[in-house]
């Protein structure tokens, strides 16, 4: 999560309508609002929300602002308007404590509200009152996509080692750095994608706007190595190899 002591040019996230979006994969998109959705299947994916986060933090005594909520339901709502998808997935850490949970059961509702159909993935953050309001699950599959957060290692037993399939997490909150050398940084979320021996791993970027995010080392078995950057108005492949 962003330290408020750190210096950086990154502001509240929120994109115009008119956001990039970038094919990363056959009929899979990856939207500069930080969802990713796949045009054939129906879904939108997005991880690691952490919604209430500034409310946390202002119960462990921390000065933060609440736009974060409004920031994130505003977006979100966007998202789903425009790319009208069948199923709406949330890869885990939905909230970020229990510190908000009546703020938390109001906007879950409204999303439910939306029209997709919603699935909820359990992560690390997601405890207190949702928990009891909504089914949450370990994982989610969708042809040959295999969704969980990452925090517990599910997909290598559920697989079963079927080969080709894409397993899709969160829980790392990838991202990159760029530095003019003076002191002033932009630090954007990133999606990363790892070629395996028998399937592929994607991480997808932290949908929380705290979300600062840390360089994503791949595995040692990784044989291809892609990252994306969501810029506001702008997604770009950043390199491969």
């Amino acid at each position: 999560m962003i330290d408020p002591a750190e210096k950086s040019t990154e502001v509240p996230p929120l994109a115009e309508p008119a956001s990039g979006r970038a094919e990363v994969a056959p009929d899979v998109f990856l939207d500069g609002r930080l969802g990713l959705f796949h045009v054939n299947e129906g879904w939108l994916a997005v991880s690691d929300i952490h919604f209430g986060y500034e409310v946390s933090r202002r119960a462990a005594g921390g000065l933060w602002p609440l736009w974060g909520m409004q920031s994130i339901e505003a977006r979100l709502e966007e998202l789903v308007s425009d790319l009208a998808p069948k199923t709406l997935i949330f890869t885990g850490d939905i909230v970020d404590s229990a510190a908000a949970p009546d703020e938390a059961l109001s906007w879950l509702s409204r999303v439910a509200a939306l029209g997709p159909d919603l699935v909820l993935i359990e992560g690390n953050h997601d405890r207190g009152r949702i928990r009891r309001h909504f089914d949450l699950v370990p994982f989610f599959r969708s042809g040959s996509f295999f969704f969980h957060h990452g925090h517990e290692y599910y997909f290598e037993e559920e697989s079963q080692g079927e080969p080709g399939l894409v397993e899709i997490a969160g829980h790392r909150h990838p991202s990159i750095r760029f530095s003019d050398g003076t002191g002033t940084s932009l630090r954007l979320p990133t999606l990363a994608m790892e070629s395996l021996p028998h399937h592929s791993r994607w991480i997808l970027p932290a949908f929380s706007p705290w979300a600062g995010g840390s360089a994503y080392q791949p595995s040692e078995h990784c044989s291809k190595f892609r990252q994306w950057a969501c810029g506001q108005s702008r997604v770009f492949e950043l390199y491969h190899s």
